[in-house]
């Protein structure tokens, strides 16, 4: 059995502290562990998907344009993006709680400020901050969930998390529809106040709260033991044994003795933390986090794993750049399909015909200001959020039986099957099918991509992959809503043509990705002294 050498000395095996997590049982702890985490996804699907229920108030509010509404929904990208890269590296240098905390509190504020902000460019600069607190709660939270399950578990559990982005999209519409029709109205000369802002203002403060109640959870055992902090592992492991089955942690030190694990419970009784960090001065300490960040990306670029990331930044830049740029367009598109279909009963409707480019009137119809969103865009707005449930609900049931290359390859075709179609529907309701069932198969991919990456890669470089492979998606995100908002008017053809190619090349990736079964290490052992070096 290969052995990582820690910096400080210390020996800790992946595969030993797998069995230490589960012999720490299933219970209350794991419950706790999934519920937080799920309602941080909420908190993010939330903040993600509601800047498209405020579409139509907003740009009334802020005077906008076509363009400029692609500004709007690829603003919190574009801080994503910048924030990416870094939440991971500082989550594999101070640990994933660390990082998490930080984001939820950071992210609540910036989010809240956006809701009280009444100019488009300060509405813009706190958005893009709000994204660039957000990522930390895409990227982290399927390494952390993932490092406090057993094997067993895993993949079950980081599945099931997808749920709550779907309860999130499905909650969303119909707390807007309790809140943005309200008559709430502030204005003055240099303020306004409306229903809209009240919607943002009250999801905001679930960041915070999450925040407040992630301070009362452990780091990640897998992380603490591959830094070597026993003191602080021996903490985790005690909440979690004591938590799941109400045991003392002398009966959990007894089980790992059982299991042969008596090197792991010697470090653990010595309640002592084994990693020795030294005071060091700012410059130093910006030196090593500089040097780490290096080294962590080169180990990316580096057989063996330089194929796997190549291939994972592909595909969550194309899954991403379909998935989001749709997703934040898809209450403005109904809207211009009611409008067309008010103004034209008796002719045939689908996405791109609901603005022609050769109709100056249409155009101006359905483009003017209205403030009051159509009673439609949140119908089908829950109905969009609704079909995501069965496909997601069938990930965790049998993945370990059909493998994640199974549902990321279905989810491609259908997707792309589904984009073919919608040349050939002729009114809104056929649209409205047609992307509840694209919405449904590609948020698999959404979702599945990050779990993949917590399988492929070892616990000091996972934060790392899995940033590394958001930044790509949300540089295919900021890219996907900036063409939605260029091309939709006049070119909406096009939009769709580049839709299906991407979607083919994440039929191709996800044929040709290197996943294998738990049982199949789909990375070699070696690879556990490599990340070392």
């Amino acid at each position: 059995m290969t052995v990582e050498q820690q910096p400080n000395g210390a020996s800790t095996d992946e595969d030993i502290i797998d069995t230490a997590i589960g012999l720490t049982g299933i219970g209350k702890f794991t419950i706790k562990m999934v519920v937080i985490n799920s309602l941080i996804l909420l908190n993010a699907g939330f903040t993600t998907n509601g800047i498209s229920l405020i579409f139509p108030a907003s740009a009334c509010d802020f005077n906008l344009t076509t363009m400029d509404q692609g500004l709007m929904t690829a603003t919190p990208f574009s801080g994503m993006i910048v924030g990416s890269y870094f939440w991971g590296c500082l989550a594999d240098l101070h640990g994933r709680k660390y990082a998490l905390v930080i984001a939820l509190f950071s992210q609540g504020l910036f989010e809240m400020s956006s809701s009280l902000i009444s100019n488009f460019w300060g509405y813009i600069f706190f958005k893009f901050l709000s994204g660039f607190s957000l990522i930390a709660q895409n990227a982290i939270v399927y390494p952390y969930v993932g490092e406090f399950q057993p094997p067993i578990l895993r993949k079950k559990v980081l599945c099931t998390l997808e749920l709550a982005w779907v309860v999130g999209t499905i909650a969303l519409p119909v707390l807007g529809y309790l809140i943005i029709p309200l008559d709430v109205s502030y204005t003055t000369d240099y303020f306004f106040f409306h229903s809209w802002n009240l919607f943002v203002f009250l999801y905001s403060l679930l960041a915070p709260a999450l925040g407040i109640w992630l301070l009362t959870f452990p780091e990640s055992p897998k992380y603490l033991a591959a830094q070597g902090e026993d003191a602080d592992l021996a903490k985790a492991l005690d909440v979690m044994h004591s938590q799941n089955t109400g045991e003392s942690f002398d009966i959990f030190l007894q089980k790992l003795t059982d299991n042969g694990l008596d090197d792991l419970r010697r470090r653990l009784e010595l309640k002592e933390n084994q990693s020795a960090s030294e005071k060091s001065s700012k410059c130093e300490k910006a030196e090593k986090i500089l040097r780490d960040i290096m080294r962590n990306t080169g180990k990316l670029f580096r057989p063996p794993f330089l194929t796997q990331t190549l291939l994972i930044c592909i595909l969550w830049y194309c899954v991403a750049s379909t998935f989001f740029s749709f997703t934040m367009w898809f209450p403005e598109l109904v809207r211009r399909l009611a409008a067309f279909e008010e103004m034209f009963p008796n002719e045939s409707a689908w996405i791109c015909s609901a603005i022609p480019a050769e109709n100056s009137t249409i155009t101006a119809n359905v483009s003017k200001c209205l403030p009051n969103i159509p009673t439609e865009v949140f119908h089908h707005t829950l109905i969009l959020g609704a079909a995501c449930l069965p496909t997601n609900l069938l990930v965790p049931l049998f993945v370990n039986k059909l493998g994640f290359k199974f549902f990321l390859v279905s989810s491609s075709t259908v997707a792309m099957a589904v984009t073919v179609g919608l040349f050939f529907v002729r009114s809104s309701t056929q649209n409205l099918i047609l992307s509840s069932i694209y919405e449904g198969f590609l948020s698999i991919s959404s979702a599945l991509v990050l779990v993949v990456i917590t399988e492929l890669y070892p616990t000091q470089i996972r934060a790392t992959a899995s940033s590394l492979g958001v930044l790509l998606g949300r540089i295919g995100s900021v890219i996907g809503n900036l063409l939605m908002g260029h091309l939709i008017d006049n070119h909406c053809v096009i939009f769709i043509s580049s839709t299906i190619v991407q979607l083919i090349v994440c039929l191709i990736v996800s044929l040709i990705l290197p996943i294998k079964r738990r049982d199949e290490k789909s990375v070699s052992s070696s690879v556990v002294t490599l990340v070392n070096q």
